[in-house]
């Protein structure tokens, strides 16, 4: 397992973005791994709370021990942060539970809840708030259009509130199932997406593949870059993995084949990972 101590080849590229989202930015962090979650969101939140920022975090009680322990090992006094209510904690599948209604999130319920959790550390008096929240991974596994209707609630609130969020959703990004809709779709109410913990393996893995299943390098190369040309891409996102949703729109029969190679590839190249 990843302790952090091998960073990945391209984790600058997400780190960047966790570093200093601007308001109402919506990113979508897919993951198997749970300490690659815990140190994104450890990154989210740490530079958000050196910065000045109130930071709301619902997750579910693992994951939350696993943030909170890199936290306290960066010196934050988790308690002292909350009784200041620069650090709200919710517990995600409660806070999930309080705000559906015959099983779809209900608006009024969301602003009584996420709504007042934001205004209460504005009250406080934090100007900028970022929230990380894995409700909609809880969510998506009993119903899509539910996890989708409570992404465009949270996009309303960002939009008025100028929060920014950060969403953990357990996908595999090799996983042939995810590009039946459920991906795209999930693409769709996010500004970004975080595919993989290193963007230059992906790269790699993904141009191998593509060399694979379309033909020489020349050729596939020269595919990749018409997909990537006229695929209007649902959120920011790699381009390796702009590749990938590319080629589930435009040749969907390939689309199992090119993963299961880039998977091998991605696999192959990973670099060797320490313990603490």
């Amino acid at each position: 397992m990843w302790s952090g101590h091998v960073e990945a080849r391209g984790a600058a590229e997400w780190r960047s973005l966790l570093a200093a989202p601007v308001p109402g930015q919506h990113i979508a962090q897919l993951y198997t791994d749970p300490e690659f979650l815990a140190c994104a969101v450890c990154d989210f939140a740490a530079e958000g709370l050196r910065a000045g920022d109130a930071v709301i975090i619902i997750a579910t009680p693992p994951h939350w021990r696993e943030i909170s322990d890199r936290l306290e090992s960066q010196r934050f006094d988790l308690d002292d942060l909350q009784r200041r209510a620069q650090l709200t904690v919710l517990d995600a599948a409660s806070t999930l539970a309080r705000l559906l209604v015959d099983g779809m999130p209900d608006p009024e319920r969301f602003q009584a809840v996420i709504g007042a959790a934001i205004g209460a550390a504005r009250s406080a008096g934090y100007r900028r708030v970022r929230a990380f929240g894995e409700m909609v991974d809880l969510l998506r596994r009993t119903d899509v259009t539910a996890t989708i209707r409570l992404e465009e609630l949270w996009n309303d609130l960002l939009a008025t509130h100028g929060a920014s969020l950060l969403c953990g959703y357990s996908m595999d990004p090799f996983d042939a199932g995810i590009y039946r809709g459920l991906l795209q779709r999930v693409c769709a109410v996010h500004s970004d997406l975080i595919p993989a913990e290193d963007y230059s393996r992906l790269e790699e893995a993904v141009e191998r593949a593509y060399a694979e299943v379309f033909g020489s390098a020349d050729d596939a190369g020269f595919l990749r870059r018409v997909f990537l040309a006229e695929y209007p891409r649902p959120s920011a996102m790699p381009d390796a993995e702009a590749a990938i949703l590319a080629a589930r729109e435009f040749v969907p029969t390939t689309i199992a084949g090119l993963l299961e190679k880039a998977r091998d590839h991605y696999q192959a190249s990973a670099a060797p990972r320490f313990g603490d």
